[in-house]
């Protein structure tokens, strides 16, 4: 784990050894030119939920926002998306408890929001035991809660010399609510992962707006360490058939959110998100975008359960930090 000034002193050594020569002793002679310096500018916005989050739908315009924290006058950034349920969360489900804590709770769902000075904790739970009245088949949706947001400020890939991630997280509840004997590893499962999106934004490209799901994943029922997986996005009616390259939890953080202790996360994704475009590319997608047309454009961050699973997970200190080379 690194703080933010190490990542940038990390940096501007790797720099100084490229611009210096080697003695023939072998020592590193002192650099003859100066090392660079970097910006870090994070790029979510409302970071405490401030504005509220707009319930987002598929299909049909947004029924209304919740506010955990009272109306505001400026348009909310972030977006609440409840795919496959049946059992959506709205204003009227808010309870505020006396320590502050801010929770709102169905007979599917509950997410809760508390401020913690400049932070926020938010636990997000999802009971799919409500949900399914039999094991879950092929093709068949599933219930998500995710929280969501697209950047105002969308760094070009190009221009990146990391992409921080922050997070401190645990998992507070994996209840298995469907028979052993019905569990397919194919088709069931509860994972809590962060997905970005790098998409083509240059507006002279004959593909403007394509896109990979790059994602991280933090928990997967199925797996201790869960494994790298790249393939397009398929498994429901609504599947958006781009390339997901989710990597490898080994990749990006110690331990396992299966123990149910708090981890501790802060590792610069950035050179993942190269190799995962780079895939893109070999098998067959993003073939009409050049690397430099590509931004970081947005996030969602939360549950998807294809599988009867009551599941919670609570997080704070979450944060992604583009660096950037000092103009």
């Amino acid at each position: 784990m690194i703080e933010i000034k190490t990542f940038i002193g990390c940096l501007a050594i790797a720099g100084a050894c490229l611009t210096s020569s080697c003695a023939a002793s072998g020592d590193v002679e002192k650099p003859t030119e100066q090392t660079n310096e970097y910006d870090t500018l994070s790029i979510l916005e409302d970071r405490l939920f401030e504005r509220g989050l707009i319930r987002k739908r598929a299909e049909a315009p947004a029924p209304g926002s919740i506010y955990p924290f009272g109306t505001s006058t400026d348009a909310s950034i972030w977006e609440m998306a409840e795919w496959g349920t049946k059992y959506e969360l709205e204003e009227a489900d808010k309870e505020t408890a006396s320590d502050g804590r801010v929770t709102y709770t169905n007979d599917g769902k509950a997410i809760a929001f508390k401020k913690d000075g400049a932070n926020i904790e938010v636990a997000m739970d999802v009971y799919a035991s409500a949900e399914y009245e039999a094991p879950r088949q092929q093709n068949q949706a599933w219930p998500h809660l995710l929280i969501e947001q697209s950047f105002t400020e969308k760094p070009y890939v190009k221009d990146l010399e990391g992409l921080l991630l922050k997070f401190k997280g645990r998992l507070t509840k994996a209840e298995m609510k469907m028979d052993e004997n019905d569990y397919n590893t194919g088709l069931h499962t509860a994972q809590f992962q962060l997905f970005i999106t790098v998409q083509d934004l240059n507006p002279n490209s004959a593909y403007y707006g394509d896109y990979l799901w790059f994602g991280i994943p933090f928990y997967d029922y199925r797996y201790e360490h869960i494994p790298v997986y790249a393939a397009q996005d398929v498994g429901k009616g609504d599947a958006t058939g781009k390339f997901i390259y989710s990597a490898g939890s080994t990749d990006f953080m110690e331990g396992s959110f299966q123990s149910g202790d708090w981890i501790t996360i802060e590792k610069d994704i950035y050179p993942l998100i190269v190799d995962a475009l780079k895939l893109a590319k070999e098998r067959g997608y993003l073939t009409g975008s050049f690397f430099e047309d590509f931004r970081i454009s947005g996030m969602n961050l939360g549950w998807e359960v294809p599988g009867t699973f009551d599941v919670g997970f609570e997080f704070n200190g979450f944060d992604l930090l583009a660096v950037t080379k000092k103009n």
